[in-house]
């Protein structure tokens, strides 16, 4: 048997021969907002269940986090009766809070785990994984008595950064591709507000939540800022304290036996057997954008598209690392990428994935099937049982600024239509119809084309030239060149919030096209940011550009990755291109800060990892002309 650890962050494998202390069907190793739940799921479906958890209550996000709303998320499962039994306790005993009730959820957890029969432990972590082959066969963890050695026949990571998974050697990735950057992470601050205790949210910072120095030091620094700490509390709203455990959105995503991508899912590439559908929009909380992938900058960036809620059916491969056996990964550590890892991360969805790790456990070990080779006919009986996948569910689009009777927004579907398509472009949320004409692809160019000549209709106009861009057209490039010598500042209003100005969304599609008759225009927007004029209070986008230097950092940041893309596909360029962007960069004057989401104080320095990022092109660029 092979004990699986990691060591400064290297992985080591040595032969051994453990002494099991005892041995269970189930180990969870994390028992937060996806553990907790399946771990009870497990116990409660007959199965002999061992839990630990690093922090001193269950729940994480959702208790100890301070996370208290939830944000989209699909209804159904276990945790709805939890939930139910929450608001019941919350509201008798404790102090009223808006949302989740935290402290009563933790009681409800531990009372609804004891009554199945699970064993758990607070305050313990797992220290490696023993393995034979590529079978998982117990874990390693510390504890207050000690170390110990565990034996299970399946083990579920709950951890949230697939700490197990990492241990056990699993292919893991962090973060988008220009950087590995993930998320912004946030605190928590609550506060007693009229007699009820009330929690609010800010983006504080970056942090790789594996690294524990980093993240002690995260969690420290974060606490101290001026948002959170303020010289004087008014009676009628006095701080109660700051969360320590930090809100993270994203981290280690594990490989597994099937990935869900944004880009095959808004093609219509899905999953018919799904364990649950997600729901959200792509909740990107960064604001530096022009370095996430195309297909995000598509939809986000060109079309505004940021507030389109949609379902996602999340299929068994997902929660299954890649070449394992016995080993399941549950939260927001399943095998997505970057990009859908803004939207698969809510908390009602997060519990589903732990029911449904609980499911798949369960089957592998009273029916004897491989994680792998389980039927879904069987797991979906389970799951429906429940709630946890809705029997009725599909793939949807949703409008989040438009709510409807009775609950939920609008329906959207996508236009096929020509009079439609022409009339969404020519108004002021232009984002469906733009995607739709995006789609229909090359049979739809030679009306877009029409529209460009539309002098008096200048969204017609405008908008056409967006959609041909998104298709790869390039007789939209005189339209778009245009937009970015006007300096259009239009900002649409096709989502409730973080819609994106033209004028730079024109600058990411004159790169996606490679045109090189724009860079004049390119370098004089990045060597001077008196090219750009102040938004008009009635047009200012306050929720993701806060003050005209924000604005020049969305200009900047779009026209330096659109002159890299240039020079890529122009080599004749990149010397140029080069040397005006190390100009550029080498200037000492130079500032590029952003705010966080949540506050317009934090200023974060963006220009160590733009720095970063164009090292990395430019150093290709001598790699390959040797190459060549």
């Amino acid at each position: 048997m092979i004990l699986s650890e990691l060591w400064n962050g290297e992985l080591t494998q040595q032969e051994t021969d453990p002494d099991f202390h005892e041995t269970f069907d189930v180990i969870v190793v994390g028992l937060g907002t996806a553990g907790a739940v399946a771990a009870i799921r497990a116990a409660q479906l007959g199965l002999k269940v061992f839990g630990i958890e690093r922090m001193h209550a269950m729940g994480g996000t959702g208790t100890l986090g301070g996370v208290v709303g939830y944000y989209f998320g699909t209804r159904g499962g276990i945790y709805e009766e939890m939930d139910s039994r929450t608001a019941s306790l919350g509201e008798s005993h404790f102090l009223q809070v808006r949302g989740v009730n935290a402290n009563a959820k933790s009681i409800i957890l531990e009372q609804v785990a004891a009554a199945a029969g699970l064993r758990f432990q607070f305050e313990a972590i797992a220290l490696g994984v023993f393995l034979e082959g590529s079978q998982i066969k117990g874990i390693r963890w510390a504890g207050t008595e000690g170390i110990r050695n565990t034996a299970c026949r399946i083990l579920i990571d709950a951890t949230g950064e697939a700490e197990v998974c990492a241990l056990a050697g699993c292919a893991v990735r962090r973060g988008r591709e220009a950087d590995g950057q993930v998320q912004p992470f946030s605190n928590v601050v609550q506060r007693l507000h009229q007699h009820k205790v009330e929690h609010y949210y800010t983006d504080s910072g970056y942090v790789n939540a594996a690294d524990p120095i980093a993240l002690s030091k995260a969690i420290t620094e974060s606490s101290l800022l001026e948002t959170h700490l303020k010289a004087v509390y008014k009676d009628e709203s006095r701080l109660l304290k700051i969360v320590p455990q930090l809100g993270l959105r994203e981290g280690r995503l594990i490989v597994g036996e099937e990935t869900v991508s944004f880009a095959a899912f808004i093609d219509g590439q899905h999953s018919d057997e799904p364990l649950f559908y997600a729901y959200s929009n792509l909740d990107n909380h960064s604001k530096d954008i022009a370095f996430e992938s195309e297909v995000q900058q598509d939809w986000s960036v060109v079309s505004s598209l940021w507030g389109l809620n949609f379902t996602v059916p999340i299929p068994m491969g997902t929660h299954i690392p890649l070449g394992f056996e016995g080993l399941i990964a549950a939260g927001r550590t399943i095998s997505l990428d970057h990009d859908l890892a803004g939207c698969i991360r809510m908390k009602r969805d997060m519990q589903k994935s732990g029911e449904a790790a609980a499911d798949m456990a369960y089957l592998s070990i009273s029916k004897g099937y491989p994680l792998k080779q389980i039927p879904y006919e069987q797991l979906r009986q389970l799951l429906e049982e429940t709630g946890c996948k809705e029997h009725d569910r599909s793939v949807e689009f949703k409008d989040s600024s438009v709510p409807i009777s009775g609950g939920g927004h609008l329906a959207r579907k996508w236009l096929t239509d020509s009079a439609e398509i022409r009339d969404g472009l020519s108004g002021t949320k232009p984002g469906i119809a733009i995607w739709s004409a995006k789609r229909l692809g090359a049979a739809f160019v030679p009306q877009l084309r029409l529209w460009l000549f539309i002098d008096e209709e200048v969204h017609l106009m405008k908008h056409s030239a967006m959609a041909l861009g998104l298709i790869g057209d390039h007789s939209a490039i005189p339209v778009l060149r245009r937009i970015v010598e006007e300096r259009d500042m239009f900002v649409p209003n096709t989502s409730r919030k973080y819609n994106q100005v033209r004028g730079y969304a024109a600058i990411y599609l004159l790169g996606k096209l490679s045109d090189r008759g724009i860079v004049p225009e390119l370098l004089r927007i990045l060597h001077d940011p008196n090219e750009l004029p102040d938004m008009q209070p009635e047009e200012r986008n306050w929720e993701f550009i806060s003050d005209p230097q924000e604005l020049y950092y969305q200009y900047f940041s779009y026209s330096l990755t659109a002159l890299l893309r240039i020079a890529e596909h122009h080599p004749d360029l990149r010397k140029t291109v080069a040397s005006s962007i190390n100009q550029r960069m080498d200037d000492p004057n130079l500032e590029l800060n952003i705010s966080f989401k949540g506050s317009r104080v934090i200023k974060y320095s963006m220009i160590d990892r733009i720095r970063s990022i164009v090292n990395n092109r430019l150093q290709k660029w001598v790699i390959n002309s040797v190459e060549q």
